[in-house]
């Protein structure tokens, strides 16, 4: 048996004993799991957006030592330190072999429940990794695991949303929200080689670390975002916006502040269905609007080398380490956000 944060009911986890995994398949792995996090994302299966079944285990983001491999797996072996992708690919499917993994025909989200794969989360003690091969990453010798965990989602996430952006030297950038993510799009666009990189958010302390980090600030709480922006790029609107909040309204807003013939990236987490799309305004600017999934597979090499170098650091938007067991406290911080991220450690 083992410890694993569950599922209980809408606003309530619980910390049980429940079974070791064990291998299934040849290509899976066991991995004793290090470092575990609460992800933005955990809280619309906490809310109850996204149905979970009491007693599942929650949790996709982790890092941990492998301790037992199926026989077909090639790259891993026993005691292998490792950082795992949040969702999974096979590997072989057609989306797979054309490099898009996040549309793998088997793909699964750890602990997202039966409409994500029904895959055991990673707030464990042990996960199992179904085609291991595919779906973790060695974590270089010189790259903490509280650090390597953030290229298995929440960084990859933000740099492939920065990508998609289109960024590159020179660019000028709106991000609209500074969460986690949104401080991973701020450091991601700056690595990317943007030159003017300009942070939205309602709090003044999100603003203050990402001011640190090197972006401009804009509280939107006391100015007008759009105004500012119009006024910070002469009238014309900033090349690419990565909106990293989730939301009908801030999509629109990023509509407002890009430039004619700029992207705008959407990566915020919603449960939100529809939203009126701008096509006119959209159709006669030229705008390229993207959204979707995160590739994890795509980018995760890349993002570990970056923090690897120390050119980002992810480990700045940490703000509670907690033990496994102080779970159900860690999500009621998060979700009230006393915390902006949570680190949990079996």
């Amino acid at each position: 048996m083992m410890k694993a944060v569950t599922f209980q009911d809408i606003g309530s986890v619980a910390v049980l004993e429940t079974p070791e995994p064990t291998l299934e398949l040849p290509s899976d792995v066991i991995v004793r799991v290090t470092r575990c996090a609460i992800c933005g994302s955990d809280l619309h299966l906490y809310h109850g957006e996204i149905p979970m079944m009491p007693g599942d285990t929650c949790g996709h983001e982790f890092t941990g030592i492998i301790e037992d491999t199926g026989s077909s797996v090639g790259k891993f072996k026993r005691g292998d330190r490792v950082v795992g992708t949040f969702h999974t690919a096979c590997g072989s499917c057609n989306a797979c072999q054309r490099g898009e993994y996040h549309l793998c025909a088997s793909a699964a989200v750890y602990g997202f429940g039966p409409i994500y794969g029904a895959l055991n989360g990673s707030q464990a003690e042990y996960a199992r990794v179904p085609f291991a091969d595919i779906n973790l990453r060695h974590i270089p010798d010189k790259l903490e695991d509280e650090a390597a965990l953030f290229a298995g989602d929440i960084l990859t996430t933000a740099y492939g949303a920065a990508r998609n952006a289109n960024i590159s030297a020179g660019s000028s950038v709106a991000i609209i929200g500074c969460g986690p993510v949104g401080i991973m799009a701020i450091q991601s666009a700056l690595a990317l080689g943007a030159t003017r990189v300009i942070a939205i958010d309602l709090l003044e302390e999100r603003l203050q670390l990402a001011s640190s980090l090197g972006a401009e600030i804009i509280n939107a709480s006391n100015s007008d975002p759009v105004g500012r922006i119009m006024a910070l790029s002469d009238g014309e609107g900033v090349d690419a916006v990565i909106e990293a909040v989730g939301g009908s309204r801030t999509i629109l807003l990023a509509f407002e502040m890009v430039r004619p013939g700029g992207h705008i990236s959407a990566v915020g987490i919603t449960a939100t269905q529809t939203f009126d799309y701008p096509l006119m305004q959209s159709t006669t600017k030229d705008i390229t609007f993207r959204v979707g999934l995160a590739n994890i597979h795509r980018d995760i090499d890349k993002t570990l080398a970056l923090i690897a170098n120390g050119k980002i650091d992810p480990t700045v938007v940490i703000s509670h380490r907690l033990a496994l067991e102080e779970a159900a406290e860690g999500y009621h911080l998060f979700d009230t956000r006393v915390a902006s991220k949570v680190i949990l450690i079996p």
